[in-house]
């Protein structure tokens, strides 16, 4: 009769200790290149979570974070050189969109991006002080043309002197 342990290792994708540390320093590796989990050939998402959960000791947490940064530079170099002007056919749209979906990255509204220099009220000032829409200048210019007691220019023009 076959023992638990060996029933065990016969469904078990790495069924030892150096097969499973092999395949975390395969699937690091993946990561750290900048390539997703999801497109990891040995195993699926499913399957890895498994091992990190059952196996920590094989998957270290720390390994796998740590590759998952090193994977994030990758992304991030790309995009320092793209900005540069150092990549040649560099498509920012396309790795914004990357990022996005990648790492989370939003485009944040003004308010938060003036947030980071203080609070809401820092925000509230700074509001004040940005330039103002076309729409906006026109009227304030309407509100000045319309005022009473306007001088006028001697050519009768209308325009204000």
């Amino acid at each position: 009769m076959m023992s638990e342990q060996g029933r065990e290792d016969r469904v078990l994708k790495w069924p030892t200790v150096t097969a499973r540390q092999k395949a975390c320093k395969d699937l690091c590796a993946h990561i750290a290149a900048g390539y997703s989990i999801e497109c990891f050939p040995d195993a699926d998402r499913k399957t890895i979570r498994y091992y990190a959960e059952q196996f920590p000791e094989d998957f270290p947490p720390e390994r796998l974070e740590e590759a998952a940064r090193r994977g994030l530079l990758e992304w991030e170099k790309i995009g320092k050189e793209g900005a540069r002007g150092d990549l040649v056919k560099f498509n920012a749209t396309a790795w914004t969109f990357n990022m996005k979906n990648r790492a989370g990255w939003r485009d944040r509204s003004e308010v938060e991006a003036w947030g980071v220099l203080g609070g809401a009220d820092e925000a509230a000032k700074i509001e004040k002080l940005k330039p103002r829409s076309s729409a906006e200048i026109a009227l304030g210019v309407m509100a000045l043309l319309t005022r009473e007691g306007i001088t006028r220019n001697d050519d009768s023009s209308g325009h204000v002197d």
